[in-house]
């Protein structure tokens, strides 16, 4: 028997939006390496800068304080003291070999002794220069700059000492640039979340639309034909009954007025499924007790069946639900459990409850499902089953969706069989809408 293929519509949505998805993916993960990496370079260049401005300022400083003292000597310290006046400058001096202080921009420093000993050899290297970071007595962060002076003297080393606070302002900057930078990620990352979740639900809404669209065109068709067959039908059913009650036993006509009356039967059944279908679903939402109406169901169907039978119908545990419609879901879930496995097997029929929902599992020991079919288990008309119309599955979702719920056809995680499973939100017991399911319902 040929099975109607999907909907053509169904694929376009879903490959765009994975098309979209991995666009927007790459968009944002190479957006973001690109800022990193400007902001990466950005960061290093400033510190690079901010180290190398303390050593050409120092540097400058002590070009120009080498030209005074050549002209001045170190005994005219008024004409020096004036280029260290600029509040970049910590402090300033000039030092001999063995330590004494000859110049300090306080002069009550002057004579004393450096407290470090200066490297072996250092001052018979005219002109060399070397600066590092240190930290003041105050806890103050500086830069400080040695350089062996070319005086006339000879053996004399210039010390200036620099606040680092504007040069540790660029670097700081470049922290500041990586918490904005990040802030900006973030926002950017949000943005293309909300945008992938918008494009979601519009595809979402496309898609519904559509469902809907096809419901309608359906109900269209059968509300036209759905007279036209019933009374075509009803007539030839009608006679072959009449001929039927006239023919004795034994005669060979029998079996063919059988055959008219089974297929006139399942015309009807046709019918009836696609009414049911097709027409738009109304719901007396109330609180039912999933023990009594599984129980009935498993009562209806499964009463004579061969097989094993294990139930936990969940007493005590309500559910929000149209109580007719759920249990034509479940009929129709248990049907399809007895037909896979045939005479023999084992039914299993579960009800728990699992935090705000309900859980209702019906799980058989069939052959399963197969990879190519689950895709298209819920789609109108789609059945394996020759005697099948294809509307049993979709009918149940639809309800099931309509009731708040879902509904999800696998195969068991032991791979011995499916498990059909349809989830419902929590009822209880007390409250308006109260609905009891009769063992004798239908």
């Amino acid at each position: 028997m040929d099975t109607p293929s999907a909907p053509p519509f169904a694929d376009p949505p879903r490959a765009s939006l994975a098309v979209f998805r991995t666009i927007l993916i790459l968009f944002l993960v190479l957006s973001s390496v690109v800022v990193l990496r400007a902001t990466g370079l950005y960061t290093r260049k400033a510190q690079a800068l901010a180290e190398a401005s303390l050593g050409s300022t120092a540097l400058a400083l002590s070009a120009s304080a080498e030209n005074a003292l050549r002209s001045g000597g170190a005994g005219e310290a008024g004409d020096i003291r004036t280029l260290f006046a600029d509040q970049v400058v910590a402090y300033a001096l000039i030092a001999r070999e063995d330590g004494t202080v000859l110049f300090h921009t306080n002069p009550l420093m002057v004579g004393t002794r450096l407290s470090g000993a200066m490297p072996a050899g250092l001052l018979r290297q005219p002109g060399k220069s070397s600066g590092r970071r240190v930290t003041l007595g105050t806890g103050l962060p500086a830069y400080e700059f040695d350089h062996v002076l070319r005086s006339k003297e000879g053996g004399q080393m210039l010390r200036i000492v620099l606040h680092t606070t504007q040069a540790d302002a660029i670097a700081a900057g470049g922290k500041t640039m990586w918490e904005s930078v990040g802030g900006l990620l973030f926002l950017l990352w949000t943005a293309g979340i909300l945008v992938e979740r918008l494009l979601t639900r519009h595809f979402r809404l496309r898609a519904e639309a559509d469902r809907r669209e096809r419901l309608a065109l359906i109900g269209q068709m059968t509300a036209t034909l759905a007279h036209e067959i019933r009374n075509a039908i009803g007539g030839v059913k009608g006679f072959a009954q009449w001929v039927d009650e006239k023919v004795d036993g034994a005669d060979p006509r029998k079996k063919g007025l059988a055959a008219i009356l089974e297929g006139s039967r399942r015309i009807e059944g046709l019918v009836d499924d696609l009414l049911r279908f097709s027409k738009e679903e109304t719901y007396e939402i109330g609180t039912v007790e999933l023990d009594g109406i599984v129980q009935t169901v498993i009562k209806s169907e499964a009463s004579g069946w061969a097989g094993r039978l294990e139930a936990e119908a969940g007493r005590g545990l309500f559910v929000k639900a149209d109580a007719e419609k759920l249990r034509r879901v479940l009929v129709n879930g248990v049907r399809n459990a007895l037909q896979a496995m045939g005479d023999a097997g084992v039914l299993r029929v579960t009800a728990r409850g699992d935090g705000g929902w309900a859980e209702i599992r019906i799980e058989d020991t069939g052959p399963g499902i197969a990879a190519s079919e689950a895709p298209r288990l819920f789609t109108p008309f789609y059945t394996t089953r020759v005697d099948g119309t294809g509307l049993g599955l979709a009918y149940s979702r639809k309800v099931i969706e309509g009731m708040g719920g879902s509904i999800d056809l696998s195969n068991r995680e032991d791979g011995r069989g499916a498990a059909f499973v349809v989830r419902l939100p929590k009822g209880k017991r007390e409250g308006a809408g109260h609905v009891e399911a009769h063992p004798d319902r239908r």
